[in-house]
């Protein structure tokens, strides 16, 4: 259609030749509770092997907590009641409701940041040669650099608290989403470019309707990646002197030797780093639902 536009004097889209109806199924895909379940199977398994270890005795709990005693303290931080705040004292019983919040809003504006950054960056580095040239050599020598260890430069730039923190998500984050951006669309075929060309579309029109939908796969699999490295950076960022937030409720039942309170944490983090990718997927599913094949 968007052809016989073009060819009738109209503007030629490319995104509504790249767009769905022209993608075939070739595979037949699980849904609804057939997928819930069959990922709910190996979780389950896991969790009775666990609590038959430790009734049997071969788990000792100074290793791993009968899941019993695990299940009663994530109550206990779920719901408990909460005592009134102590300074420098970081609570567990019944703070969730201060340590959840304090994590998801940093992971949220940092992520939020690294977007706003990342996406650009990694066009201006897929579409330009000599920006990759200048730039692309730093930026991998920069991201080689272990997230722990940018912790001790960002308390010298922001100090104790939460700037280091969301400086170090934003670092855990930002990396995939340029690399995944950058790639897709230097990925893009040249002939869909030169097709785009010769049916009169604008050289500066080409990214919005050409290289952007047609690497868009791959952008969203660089904020997928983006978003689970910044949230599993989070608990480094909470190394930063905080007193809110999972990490560092973690550190602070480590020094207590409380393994079911880390547990618990642990298990924080892994089902709101689910829930996030699959939040994700949901919203960003139908502008790519063409590339499911």
């Amino acid at each position: 259609m968007a052809v016989r536009e073009a060819r009738a004097g109209g503007e030629l889209d490319l995104a509504d030749e790249l767009l769905p109806s022209h993608a075939p199924e070739t595979r037949n895909r699980l849904s609804g509770w057939r997928r819930a379940a069959a990922g709910a199977a190996v979780p389950a398994v896991l969790v009775l092997a666990w609590w038959l270890a430790a009734v049997t005795g071969h788990l000792s709990p100074r290793l791993l907590p009968p899941p019993g005693e695990v299940v009663n303290s994530a109550r206990e931080f779920l719901f408990g009641p909460r005592r009134a705040t102590i300074p420098g004292v970081v609570p567990f019983r019944g703070g969730a409701s201060l340590h959840l919040p304090a994590s998801l809003g940093r992971w949220v504006v940092a992520y939020s940041l690294a977007i706003a950054v990342g996406v650009p960056l990694g066009l201006c580095l897929g579409l330009s040669r000599w920006v990759a040239a200048a730039l692309d050599p730093l930026f991998q020598a920069f991201r080689s650099v272990p997230i722990t260890a940018w912790l001790p430069i960002s308390l010298v730039w922001f100090g104790l608290g939460e700037g280091a923190a969301r400086y170090l998500v934003f670092v855990g984050a930002v990396s995939p989403i340029v690399i995944a951006t950058a790639d897709s669309v230097a990925r893009v075929p040249r002939s869909l470019v030169d097709t785009a060309r010769m049916l009169g579309t604008p050289r500066v029109a080409l990214a919005r309707r050409v290289y952007i939908p047609s690497a868009l796969p791959g952008i969203i699999t660089g904020l997928r990646l983006g978003l689970t490295l910044g949230w599993m950076s989070v608990i480094v960022g909470e190394l930063t002197g905080t007193s809110r937030g999972l990490g560092a409720m973690m550190f602070a039942a480590r020094e207590v030797g409380r393994l079911d309170q880390i547990l618990v944490g642990m298990a924080a983090f892994a089902v709101i780093g689910l829930a996030g990718d699959l939040l994700l997927r949901t919203v960003t599913r139908p502008l790519v639902r063409w590339a499911d094949g």
